[in-house]
Formats: structure tokens, sequence, C-alpha cells
């Protein structure tokens, strides 16, 4: 036969199955008929010629089985069969199966909900053209202990010309700033951020209308330039098509708009509005200022063909030379590179991977649940599967049976479990707290439709493993021998349901302890005293557009602002800072104290711009010395108040007050030097798990801002004195718009929401796995209890009192609930290490969480094994021997 035919022949068979057979069996009796034709000519009755034609021809049915196999359509046709048989089988149960897809869409519904996360996040490309040739370029300096930090300026252009393997390099303010946008009804707040010319050339982005900067307009050109975002676009310029070089005000400046973005692009944050270039002049390059401020981060894309680490080995040769060439800032300052998809993912890669081992381990429990069902439901089934086998059947196909009814079992779970993880998705959109993912959303993709595939057929070959040698290993012999008494579970079956439970055990120990030490972690950060008091305390901020282009108007403005805010109803007392506490620092330097020896400074001190009444309003304890006052002005002698920990640090076994300190490494005598007048408590400026800094207070009164945070104590909530700053300020400029409305205490709770947000699922997942781990207990000891119904009952027929056979089972389940025990105790002590990071205030093995979770699941074991044991002395014993 041709291969043109042998493919024909093979595709009508494998879709015309009936039409196939037919001609198979004419084919057949064909050459039958010749064949008896042939010995009957050859003088054999008919009869004889007949049987002598068929057993010369091999067996109709074996040349049949052969013929489809070498069709190669019987696989298929064997699959269907066995498909068809494990739905009339599920529905025969319809319990067993319930309880199977319940079970396994939670494992499998939570398994999607974690990896959609994961996959956005972690496994997602970044939406650029080439994303995988973007790399980051961080600062590295072991004095500052710094790794990756934001770069200066100057260091940046140098990085850009001195490095070949680089096609361009850009840089970019890594934080969104508010405007405020005038001209256009009531003053709206905008969210933008500054970025060198080729920002967008380099990440390969194109607009959807006009055109982006180029390199050249990171350098003031007269004329300020703003991109728009598409949703800003869309929604404060009511999609307008001609906005392209139309001019808006920003913050009292005029900005030509010359472009705006495709939809979806919002790089470096989501909610971005708009991008502006940097306009550095000649004095900034110039200036010291140009490569000691460093607050920029850096991409650079790679050159074709070339390498990370060539083009890290290049960029080390010019950090080198800065090194030598400007020693007074460079000297020690180094400089690393990664890729920009794996510094984005940063610090969220370790909880999401916590997260999916956790859900991976409810779904090995769930799959040892409904492998246990499974391992009764073949118990039940035993002389089926005997009676097949003594009639000619292989175990290889009772093996493929049971294993396709399992994968059939898991199919229907994994669907029912999309549909569950498609709204746990959606739940963790809304519920992760701001921040801690680099995506507001992640949807279901392609991706996450092949993971669900993968371990739904995943998840039936394993909780079908146990069935099908169960299934491999019966004697069709001595289970027709037994009779009625077959029923009884094998040791066999017994020793695989008993494995089974202990894995569950161990498993729900392992997911237990690791809630139970993200939730004492939480508890701990709870009782972190924040150094200030943030009940009934509310913030806005407030910045100043260009018609305040003095010191003077910036200054009467915001005293005028504090004066009438305290006279606002219910409020108790009213202060400005431009950054307040769980916010993280205004910014860092180095420092050095009046007369002390070259050499003796310290570094990555915090900065804080404050009004005098702000230790008060804030309740900040005064330690030592004075507050600010108003009499301190530009024009007196400048003074700093210190914290706790910069006294106790640099200024140890000394009195600070009364000392000069200066925020240079090595003073000159253009150095200012500001005389220490007060030490404060200690303020989280960061959050709550970091240890407070070194922090300096200046004084706002002193050092004139243009942006400042308004902070009001009140009587009752602090909410409602919301409306009334606004009406305050709308009277006082309506140019100007109130940002960054909240409460202290909200604060509080954002710095918390991360540890809170995997507190709850972990302990969702434990208690889920926990649930599942009892309810395989029970349901192992309820069917020993059963099978035992007869031992029982001849026992308490012979004197045993009800205790002693409770004790039987109970005694059993407690074994097997230490056995699983003492194994995920050993799986805990070496896998929650990796939690470290996550955790505050308590160890990775903290013994007092372990014996508490295993005390608990012990407890709840004994309550499983209590109910069955119950029942088990409650045996008739004439019952029993009826039955039998």
């Amino acid at each position: 036969m041709s291969v043109p035919s042998a493919v024909k022949a093979r595709v009508r068979a494998l879709f015309r199955r009936r039409s196939a057979d037919s001609e198979l069996a004419e084919e057949i009796r064909f050459h039958i008929d010749a064949e008896t034709a042939k010995n009957v000519r050859a003088g054999m009755p008919p009869d004889e010629a007949r049987r002598v034609a068929l057993a010369h021809f091999g067996g109709v049915q074996r040349v049949r089985e052969e013929h489809r196999h070498v069709r190669r359509a019987q696989w298929v046709e064997d699959l269907a069969a066995d498909v068809r048989f494990a739905l009339r089988s599920l529905r025969r149960t319809p319990a067993l199966t319930g309880a199977a897809v319940i079970t396994l869409a939670l494992g499998i519904g939570a398994n999607v909900a974690i990896f959609s996360a994961v996959n956005a996040v972690v496994l997602r490309p970044l939406p650029f053209p080439d994303s995988d040739r973007l790399m980051t370029i961080g600062e590295n300096n072991p004095e500052k202990q710094w790794h990756m930090q934001d770069a200066a300026p100057a260091n940046m252009f140098d990085w850009r010309a001195g490095v070949a393997d680089f096609q361009d390099v850009a840089g970019y303010f890594d934080n969104l700033n508010n405007a405020v946008l005038t001209g256009r009804g009531d003053p709206q707040v905008l969210q933008g951020t500054a970025v060198t010319g080729n920002f967008f050339s380099t990440l390969r982005v194109r607009p959807a209308l006009g055109r982006v900067f180029t390199f050249d307009e990171t350098f003031s050109t007269g004329t300020h330039l703003t991109v728009l975002s598409d949703a800003a676009w869309r929604d404060r310029f009511g999609a307008d098509p001609s906005i392209v070089g139309k001019s808006i005000v920003l913050n009292g400046r005029t900005y030509q708009v010359i472009g705006v973005m495709p939809p979806g692009f919002a790089f470096p944050k989501d909610g971005i509005d708009f991008w502006r270039p940097f306009e550095y002049t000649a004095q900034d390059r110039g200036a010291v200022s140009f490569r000691r401020a460093h607050g920029i981060r850096v991409v650079a894309r790679l050159e074709p063909g070339v390498t990370e680490a060539h083009a890290n080995a290049e960029l080390q040769t010019v950090v080198r030379r800065l090194q030598r060439q400007y020693p007074a800032t460079n000297a020690v300052m180094g400089a690393g590179m990664m890729p920009l998809h794996d510094f984005l993912v940063g610090d969220t890669r370790l909880p999401l991977l916590v997260l999916l081992t956790s859900v991976g381990f409810l779904l090995l429990i769930a799959c040892a649940n409904v492998g246990n069902l499974l391992l009764v439901q073949a118990a039940g089934r035993h002389r089926e599967a005997a009676l097949r086998l003594a009639l000619g059947a292989r175990r290889g196909r009772l093996i493929r049976q049971a294993l396709t009814e399992s994968i059939v079992l898991s199919t229907i779970g994994g669907a029912c479990g999309l549909a569950i993880g498609w709204a746990g998705t959606r739940a963790l959109e809304r519920l992760q707290p701001a921040g801690m993912l680099r995506v507001k959303s992640f949807g279901l993709d392609s991706h996450v439709f092949v993971f669900v595939l993968a371990i739904s057929i995943a998840s039936g070959i394993v909780f079908g493993i146990a069935p099908a040698l169960w299934s491999r290993h019966r004697d069709p012999a001595d289970t027709l021998k037994d009779g009625g008494r077959s029923g009884m579970q094998s040791g066999h079956t017994r020793r695989w349901g008993e494995a089974l439970v202990i894995a569950e055990v161990a498993l729900a120990l392992v997911m237990a302890v690791g809630a139970g030490l993200l939730v004492r972690s939480f508890m701990s950060m709870r009782r972190v005293n924040p150094g200030f008091d943030p009940h009934l305390v509310w913030v806005g901020a407030v910045g100043l557009n260009r018609a305040y282009d003095t010191d003077p108007k910036m200054d009467a403005f915001m005293r005028d602002l504090q004066s009438q805010a305290r006279e606002l109803p219910g409020v108790t007392g009213a202060a400005l800072a431009m950054n307040v506490p769980l916010t993280g620092a205004s910014w860092t330097s180095d420092f050095v104290g009046f007369g002390r020896p070259a050499g003796d400074y310290g570094s990555e001190v915090q900065h804080s711009l404050v009004s005098p009444d702000y230790f008060t309003t804030m309740k900040v304890p005064l330690l030592r010395g004075r507050g600010f006052s108003g009499s301190d002005t530009p024009k007196t002698t400048p003074v700093v108040v210190i914290n706790e920990a910069l006294a106790q640090s640099y200024f140890k076994g000394q009195d600070p007050i009364g000392q000069r300190i200066a925020f240079d490494k090595v003073p000159t005598a253009k150095t200012t030097w500001c005389t220490i007048v007060g030490v404060v408590g200690n303020e989280h400026a960061d959050d709550l798990a970091t240890t407070p800094k070194i922090e300096i207070y200046e004084s706002s009164t002193q050092n004139i801002a243009n942006y400042m945070n308004l902070v009001v104590r009140t009587s009752r909530d602090p909410a409602a004195v919301t409306s009334s700053v606004r009406r305050l300020l709308r009277s006082m400029d309506p140019s100007l718009a109130l940002t960054d409305v909240t409460t202290m205490d909200a604060l509080r709770d954002a710095s918390l929401a991360r540890t809170r947000f995997l507190t709850l699922l972990m302990l969702m997942f434990g208690a889920i796995g926990l649930v599942l781990a009892v309810v395989g207990v029970y349901g192992v000891l309820a069917q020993v209890a059963r099978n035992r119904t007869r031992e029982m009952g001849i026992r308490i027929a012979l004197g045993a009192r009800a205790a002693q056979v409770r004790w039987l089972v109970v005694r059993q389940g407690l074994r097997l609930a230490v056995i699983g025990l003492v194994a995920g105790g050993i799986i805990a002590l070496s896998t929650t290490r990796v939690m470290g990071n996550l955790l505050f205030g308590i160890a990775p093995n903290d013994p007092l969480t372990l014996g508490a979770v295993a005390l608990l699941l012990a407890a709840t074991s004994v309550i499983a094994a209590w109910i069955p044991a119950l029942h088990a002395s409650r045996a008739d014993p004439s019952a029993a021997l009826r039955a039998d």
C-alpha cells in the first residue's frame, strides 16, 4: 500500500470506525471462505474444511486486534472506552465524586490564584521589545552599605559615554510626584516623573500620538515639554486628539504636550499621568551635587549579541576610572548591574514563592485525601476487578483504567478549580497592599491555563497511583475464594491509606507552622512603638506653585496655613513636616561633629524638615534640651534636633546639647555648622519592621520649602477634617490642591499591610490543609473501624469494655498522627528557614510555634479518631456474628 493510501486508511479508521470494521470483517470472511473452498476441493467435508481454514487463519479476533493496532486507532478507542467507563463509575458514586471534586477544586483553585500572581510578577517578561536586553544599573558603596542604589546624574552620563556595550543608557525618577493641573476647571492632581530624553527610545516604546523626547531635551531648551499617559489623556483631557501641541499648566508652569503614550504603558509606576524631561542646566553639570546627589534610577539596553558579563566588565572599567578621576565623591563608589525584570521583581519574589509552595503543599494534601477516597472505592470494587482478571483481562489494562478514572476526576476538579482560582485572582487584586506587587492586575492567560492542565493531570496521576497499584497486587483467586469476607481491607491497602494520612499530617504541619510564624511575627510588629502617637492625626500635603517664587512668600503661606488650621473645629494642634513617619526619609547625608579628628564622621543620617510645633502635635517625646521655636529664622544660628539613636551612637557618653554638627564628610571653610538644641525619641521613619535609624530634624522656619505635609491632631474622627482643610486651602489660594490625604493610623496600618496580607493567606491555606488532614485521619480510621466491626463485636462479647475498644482505634490514629508530626517537624525545620526575611522578632525555627502547632494537630487528630472509635465501641456482637 502506498503512503497516501495508508494515511487515508488510518484517517478513515480513526474517524469512521464502524465503516472500517465492516470492511475488515468482509475481508476476513472473504479469506476464510476462499480457504474453506480450497479445502473442500481437496476432499475435506465442509465442516472440517471450515474448521481447518479458521485454524490456518489464526483466530478472527486476534487478526482484528492486530489490524486495529496497525491502523494506530485502537488506543483512541480504548481511551474513549476508559473515559466513558470512568464517567459511569463517577456517576454511580455521587457522594464520593462530589467530595473528591470539592477537595481538588480547593487545592487547584488556590494554586491558580497564587500562580497567576507569580506568573504576572515573576515569570511574565516586561512589556517592552527585547526586554531581556534591558538592564538596571545601581550604585554600591560599602561605607554607606549601599547595594544597587539610585545613581548620581553625572555618573549615569559617564556610563553612557564610556561603555560601548550599552546601546543606550537612560535615567528616571522612580517615584511619582504630585503636580496640580490648573486652567481646566477645578485644580486637579496629576502624578508624574522626570526622565532623560532617551527614556522612551531606550525602552523602545513609541507614542500613540505625537512624539517623545530626544536625548538633547534632557537639558533645558527654554520650552517645558511633557508626554501624557493614555489614561490621563482620556480621563483628564477627554481623549482630545488635538492635545498634541497644546499647552497645559502644572504647578503654575506652562508645559507643551508633545505626545501621548499607548494604552497600558505606565512605567515606572502604575497610575502615572505624565513624563517630563529633567531639564538639567550647564550649572548643574558643573555642580558637585551632580555627582554627589544620588536619586536617579538607571536603565541600559545591551547591544545585540553582547552578554551581561561582558557589559559589566566594561562598566567596572569606567567605574574604576571615575574613582580615580573624582576621589571626593567616587573614591569608594562602585556600580552593579542586573536584568531590569529581576530588579523590578525585587523583594516580592520571596513572599510569592512562599505562598506558591504553601498552596503546592495544600494540593498534595488534597491529592492524598482523594487518593484515600479512591482506595476505599477500589476496595469496594474488588470482586469486579477479580472477575475481570479471572476472565483474562491484563493487569496493565486495569491499572490504565484506574489512572484514567483518576485523571478524569482531576480534570473535573481542575475545571472547578479554575473557576475558584479566577475568583481568587480577583480577590487578590483587590486585597493586595499598595505597592506590594509590581502589577495591579494579573488575569488568567495561556500560561495559567497550561499550568492548570499540568497540575490537573499530575494530580490525577499522584492520587491515582495508590488505587492503581492496589489493583495490580490483587490475587483474583484469593478474592473469589474469600467471598463475602473479602470486603475487608487488605494489609496492602491499609498501608497505602496510612501512608497517605501520614503525608497529609506532615504537610499540614509544615503549612500550619509557616502560618503560625507569620501570625507571631505580625503580632510582634503590632506591638512596636512607632515613636509617636498615631491616633487622631490627619495628614495632607500642600505643594506651592511658581507664584511663590521667594522664601518669604513660601514661609508666609506655610505659617498662615498652619495658624488657620489650628482654628478649625475639632483641631487641637497643627504642624508641618516635609515627610511624615512611616513614609521614608526626605534624604540622607554624611555628617561630622565639630572638632572631631579626621575620619571620625558618620554616614546615612536621615533628614526631616519640621515646624516648631511638630514634636508636640505628634507627641514625640522631648528627652533633652528644647525643640524649635518661631525665633529660629534663616538669619539666626542654624539649629537642629537629633533623635536618641544618633545621640547614643555618635555622641555616646557625651552631652550632645550645644555641640555643632555639619553635613559633610570632610569640613571645609564653606561648611555650615548647626547647633544641636534638643534630643527627641526615635520615630520609625521607614516602617515598623525597620529599626529606627539615626535622624536629624531641621526647622522649616530656617530652611524654607515649597512642599510640606500639614499634620493636624484632632479630638474627633480625623477624616472629618478633610473637607474643612480643603475649604481653608481654597480660600487661601484657589490654584492649590490638597494631595496625599490620609491619617497616621492609616499609615501605620499600611506599614503592617504586607505582613497582614501574607498572614491571612497563609492562615487560610493552613486552615484548609489542617481540615483536609483531619478529614483524612477520620476517613482512614472510619474505614478501619468498619472493617473491624466483627472483631470489635467479638471483643465486646468476650467481655472487653467499650473504653478498651475505643482505645484500639484512637491508638491507631494517634500513631499515624505522631509519625506524621515527626516527619513534618523535620521538614518544617529545614524549609521555614527561607522565611527569615519575612519574619519580625521571631526565629524561623521557633520551638514554641512548632510545639503549639504540633499539639493542635495531635488534638484534632485524636478528635477525628474518637468519632469512628465511638461507633466501633457500640458494635452489636450478635449482629456482627450474623453478618459473618
